[in-house]
């Protein structure tokens, strides 16, 4: 994984996803933001009631991995311009197959209870922080749409990222689907820097646990994506990548570059979306494998991968500082560069690691 964005990024240094005047202009609008006050906005009762209406949505969305998952969807399908919120949908489903294969038979059984619950609630934690980051600016943008006129300058109240605010605006005049993604994407991977990986104890500990070896190392770390090659395919494929080095922001906002021209690729798009719209979220991976995993622990001739309400319950998760992560220009340095993976179907590659992994717990217990 690192070698192939490695080698991919000789081959795109001098491509972005703007022209250079744009590019040009957008730098230095970015440059002005970091320079400009933090003083508070005045504002109406209407736009009061707004944000309120904003927060309010996604408090109640923001309870678990599968109530955001659904969110992201359903926002998708009234917005299919903004290419990011189908791409986390994607992505968070995979989120809550990491948290229940804590508690299914696969990988739970290789870890004590401690290390099953400190790994849980990184997850959770790390779902919840993007959620409550970015489903205010997605609201926020679905109201600017309805009533043609732009509310960006609220994103201020809601403690959004000054890097957001010129990404928005030049998104809401160009509907450039590339360039919202990307800038998405950059966004998320600062603020959870910022907000969790920065955390004291993260990166020392969590990164050297016996939990993270399992995961990095037995090949548990695919993002996939369902789908299916034909009409007449009983089971779903695979298609995704298989993560490495999850610590580095760079190489993670790389992934998200690759793993949206994935999913936005003509030979996956629509068969990925129709996986989507057909199977709700419930995080068990019997959602897409049925054949291969089971909802209930009853059923021996499978894997147990229970759904999230049985594996986990709710937690409260602690609101994070309001701290803007965008402080330097250079954070974002050629945020824009394009990038993009070409990937065969790796459904071999999970059916194997599937396979070792139930041949190690059957040694083990």
């Amino acid at each position: 994984m690192c070698g192939f964005i490695k080698s991919l990024s000789s081959k795109t240094e001098n491509f972005s996803i703007l022209k250079e005047k744009e590019r040009e202009r957008i730098y230095s609008q970015l440059q002005k933001n970091l320079d400009t006050d933090n003083s508070p906005i005045v504002t109406t009762q209407k736009e009061r009631q707004l944000v309120e209406r904003v927060e309010n949505k996604t408090k109640i969305n923001n309870v678990n991995n599968v109530t955001r998952t659904k969110a992201y969807l359903e926002f998708f399908n009234r917005n299919p311009e903004i290419h990011w919120a189908f791409l986390a949908h994607m992505v968070s489903r995979n989120g809550g197959y990491h948290m229940t294969d804590l508690r299914g038979t696969l990988v739970g059984g290789l870890l004590d209870e401690e290390k099953r619950v400190d790994l849980f609630h990184f997850l959770e934690h790390a779902n919840y922080l993007i959620f409550q980051d970015a489903y205010p600016q997605l609201l926020l943008y679905e109201e600017s749409k309805q009533n043609n006129s732009s509310y960006f300058y609220l994103l201020k109240l809601l403690h959004i990222s000054k890097f957001m605010y010129t990404a928005w605006e030049y998104f809401f005049k160009t509907k450039n689907s590339a360039f919202i993604t990307y800038s998405l994407i950059t966004n998320e991977q600062n603020y959870i820097e910022k907000h969790l990986f920065s955390t004291k104890g993260i990166k020392s500990s969590l990164f050297h646990t016996l939990a993270y070896v399992i995961q990095e190392k037995l090949g548990f770390t695919h993002v996939i994506f369902p789908y299916k090659r034909n009409l007449f395919s009983t089971n779903y494929s695979l298609v995704g990548l298989e993560i490495h080095d999850f610590s580095s922001i760079q190489k993670r906002i790389n992934i998200g570059k690759c793993l949206y021209s994935i999913l936005f690729s003509k030979k996956y798009y629509k068969s990925c979306l129709k996986f989507a719209t057909n199977q709700p979220h419930t995080a068990s991976r019997s959602d897409y494998w049925p054949h291969i995993f089971s909802l209930t622990s009853y059923n021996s001739a499978k894997s147990y991968s229970p759904p999230l309400e049985v594996a986990w319950g709710n937690i409260q998760n602690k609101s994070p500082s309001t701290v803007d992560w965008f402080q330097d220009i250079n954070q974002i340095k050629d945020f824009d560069r394009y990038l993009s993976y070409i990937q065969a179907d790796i459904t071999k590659n999970v059916v194997s690691d599937v396979k070792f992994l139930s041949t190690l717990n059957k040694i083990i217990h």
